[in-house]
């Protein structure tokens, strides 16, 4: 947070509370409590541009509508400058939590949950959803997870599954749809999951760990990491530098 702070990179701080279900008293006002710790630590970070209460809340739960109005409601009186948000993944007809937060965040992987393999379906599905959750509650939205795993050296053509090439095909549908619902004024931002690929407990859905990385967990690039590279500038409008050179010396072709 000292390197966000000093390079001008923007946070969304967000506490520990992955997955929540029960949504009961002792919970919530052990949740409120948190909140207060975290915003005490981080409000003077100048890179913290909101707070995220929750992150895939089971929200679809009745209960979980008062429980998220009281952790907002506590959160904007310990910090009354930023927005607040939560990064949801519920069905938004059956989802409880947004109706309390100032900006929508969505966790979405078209592609690769859901019609695995279907790049075509992306862009419109996308579209679609983003477009109904403004529609539905009348506040900004923005993509806080999208991607795939790929295992890193792993290519072929045409592209499939766990692929690089799948896993870089898979982002520029989903930069197409970014743009687009980014000219209709309500669609803010764009976070990819993940940095670097992570360990996690043996399985049959992870191969030797969580691969959606742009880098390897030995922090070396894989071909999604040049790609959002190119796709960051390009949205910073990098100056003096022809886009289609540029994007030639950054592959080294």
């Amino acid at each position: 947070m000292d390197m966000a702070d000093q390079e001008g990179i923007m946070i969304i701080d967000e506490c520990p509370a992955v997955g929540l279900s029960g949504f009961d008293e002792p919970l919530m006002n052990k949740h409120i409590s948190v909140m207060q710790e975290l915003v005490r630590r981080d409000k003077n970070r100048p890179s913290v541009i909101m707070w995220s209460v929750a992150n895939e809340p089971q929200a679809d739960q009745e209960a979980a509508k008062n429980y998220f109005s009281n952790v907002v409601n506590s959160t904007k009186k310990f910090d009354q400058t930023r927005p607040v948000t939560c990064a949801v993944y519920a069905d938004k007809s059956t989802e409880h939590a947004v109706s309390s937060l100032d900006v929508i965040l969505v966790n979405r992987y078209y592609s690769w949950y859901s019609d695995t393999g279907h790049l075509e379906v992306i862009k419109p599905q996308t579209i679609t959803e983003f477009t109904e959750w403004h529609e539905l509650h009348n506040k900004p939205v923005m993509i806080s997870e999208y991607g795939a795993d790929s295992i890193p050296g792993f290519h072929m053509d045409p592209e499939f599954t766990w692929t690089e090439e799948y896993q870089a095909k898979l982002m520029i549908q989903n930069f197409e749809a970014f743009d687009e619902l980014r000219s209709r004024g309500f669609f803010f931002g764009e976070m990819i999951w993940n940095f670097a690929d992570f360990a996690t407990p043996q399985g049959i859905i992870r191969v030797v760990g969580n691969k959606k990385g742009i880098f390897t967990r030995n922090r070396q690039p894989k071909l999604a990491a040049h790609l959002l590279r190119y796709r960051y500038n390009k949205l910073a409008d990098v100056p003096s530098e022809d886009k289609k050179q540029y994007l030639y010396r950054m592959f080294n072709i």
